[in-house]
C-alpha cells in the first residue's frame, strides 16, 4: 500500500522487522502488504500509526472510518447477520482490497459492497457455513438469476433467486444447492432481497 511505503520513506529509522513485531506478524507479511498481496486491516492500521509516531487519534480514525483512502483501494464493511442476538459475535473488521480486483468484475461503487459471513449450509458444497462472500447491495433484482442474500424475517440467508417469467403477481423462486433446504416461491414485492453475491473469499 502506498501509505505504508510513504511512512517508511518518512521514517528511515523504522524497518519491516520491527513493524512486524509490533503487529504480531512474521516479517514476510509486511513485504506482502508493501507488494499489494496482503491488505491492511483496520486494527493493524491503528498499530501502524502508533509505530510511526503519528498522532494517536487513530482510534477516532477507526471509529469514523477514515482509514487511508486511495483510488486504488476499496474499504469494505461487514454486512450484519440480521440476527440481533448474534450481532455482537460478528467480525467488525474493515477490509482494504485493491480496486483492480473489482473494476473489471463489477460496476458497484465501493460503499455498496459488503462482506457477509455465511450462517448456514444451504448453498453447500459451493458455499458453506463460515465462508465469506462479497455482496453488491445495489443489485437486488434477480434478473438474471443468481445467488443473493435475503432476509427471511429472522436473519439474513443465502439463496439462489430466480424470477418466474409471466408470473402474476411477479414472483421469485428461492432455492438451495443443499437438498436438505426446501425451495419456495414468494411474491417479488414481499421478498426482502439484500443484495447479489458477487464473489466468495476462499483459502486454497
Amino acid at each position: 500500500m502506498e501509505w505504508l511505503k510513504s511512512q517508511f520513506k518518512l521514517h528511515p529509522d523504522k524497518n519491516k522487522g520491527a513493524l512486524a513485531k509490533a503487529l504480531g506478524l512474521e516479517p514476510p507479511a509486511i513485504s506482502k502488504i508493501l507488494g499489494g498481496a496482503r491488505q491492511i486491516k483496520a486494527q493493524e492500521y491503528i498499530i501502524m500509526r502508533r509505530f510511526f509516531g503519528l498522532p494517536v487519534d487513530g482510534e477516532r480514525a477507526l471509529r469514523s472510518g477514515s482509514l487511508p483512502k486511495s483510488k486504488n483501494s476499496y474499504i469494505l464493511e461487514p454486512l450484519a447477520s440480521g440476527m440481533k442476538d448474534r450481532e455482537q459475535q460478528g467480525s467488525k473488521d474493515q477490509w482494504i482490497m485493491p480496486a483492480s480486483l473489482f473494476e473489471s468484475r463489477t460496476s458497484a461503487p465501493p460503499e455498496k459492497i459488503r462482506i457477509f459471513a455465511v450462517q448456514e449450509n444451504a448453498m453447500a458444497p459451493d458455499i458453506t457455513r463460515g465462508e465469506k462472500v462479497l455482496v453488491d447491495l445495489s443489485d437486488i433484482m434477480p434478473t438474471p438469476a443468481g445467488i443473493f442474500i435475503v432476509s427471511d424475517g429472522l436473519g439474513h440467508i443465502i439463496r439462489q433467486c430466480e424470477y418466474i417469467p409471466h408470473s402474476d403477481p411477479p414472483s421469485i423462486r428461492l432455492s438451495s444447492s443443499n437438498p436438505r433446504f426446501k425451495s419456495y416461491v414468494t411474491e417479488l414485492d414481499k421478498a426482502e432481497i439484500i443484495g447479489r453475491v458477487i464473489a466468495k473469499l476462499q483459502w486454497l
